[in-house]
């Protein structure tokens, strides 16, 4: 049982650190909004902090009062590539110790837009822990499709950032140690699964984690269907209506290695 709060210089190695990568729209918000439950742990809504600060390097994007691509040409020619590590980890941990409340010993950053980056979030914070919260591509893409944000975006569309972040979440798996957590169990074995994430984090289970809904949590970016229920429920479980051509399709896509890899290997003919 972890029993010092974090510093600053802490969070800059990844002491007192963990991440949950997840795909959108596969449940990451609930597993954020139990482990926040936990008297010890801090799981804000979703950061984003990372995006521009590490894009600052590569000068990508838009912006429209200068250009990313000569501001990182700039900033390249005062810093190496090691040097802007360590200015980014030091402002990353002093944005995870501002937010820190009393009490909190770890801070669980819950970000699925940092999923493309998850190999370097490994570099910037060796310390750090990973949850990696898995869940069924079918269930994903339906979630996806119905999501009342989608304005009508056409099933087929979206298979292909589905099985990209499938196979994303399957290589984090086969080349890093962390802990897996699939969906369907945490909606139906919730206790099981949240004994095995704090293990991994190194705290006690506390059960008050599972009916989530009895504390404030908060409130940002992320599903808002979590504010409607107080716990998790299999109400979302295998509830997709995919014709099979497309579901054929989208495990194709997705990789029998990283079908196998999350749990799912098997699951649909590819």
């Amino acid at each position: 049982m972890k029993s010092r709060a974090p510093t600053a210089a802490d969070f800059e190695t990844g002491r007192g650190l963990a991440f949950v990568l997840g795909a959108f729209r596969s449940g990451t918000t609930l597993l954020r909004k139990m482990l926040d439950s936990h008297s010890r742990v801090y799981s804000p809504a979703e950061t984003w902090f990372l995006l521009p600060l590490l894009n600052m390097w590569e000068g990508t994007g838009e912006s429209p009062v200068y250009k990313p691509g000569q501001a990182a040409a700039a900033i390249k020619s005062h810093l190496s590539r090691e040097q802007f590590v360590a200015c980014c980890r030091a402002f990353a941990g002093r944005f995870y110790a501002a937010n820190m409340p009393d009490g909190a010993l770890v801070f669980v950053d819950k970000t699925p837009p940092y999923l493309p980056m998850a190999g370097a979030l490994r570099v910037l914070f060796p310390e750090a822990k990973f949850v990696v919260l898995a869940r069924d591509p079918r269930g994903i893409l339906w979630s996806r499709h119905t999501w009342r944000h989608a304005e009508g975006a056409m099933l087929e569309s979206q298979i292909g950032g589905v099985a990209g972040d499938v196979r994303r979440l399957g290589g984090f798996v086969r080349e890093q140690g962390c802990c897996v957590v699939r969906y369907e169990e945490l909606c139906t074995s919730a206790e099981d699964e949240l004994r095995r994430v704090c293990a991994h984090l190194g705290l006690e289970f506390e059960p008050g984690m599972v009916a989530y809904g009895g504390r404030e949590h908060h409130e940002g970016y992320g599903d808002e269907n979590t504010r409607r229920f107080g716990r998790p429920h299999e109400g979302s479980v295998r509830r997709w209506e995919i014709p099979e051509a497309v579901e054929a399709e989208l495990m194709k896509m997705c990789g029998e290695e990283s079908l196998e890899s999350l749990g799912y290997g098997g699951t649909v003919k590819v």
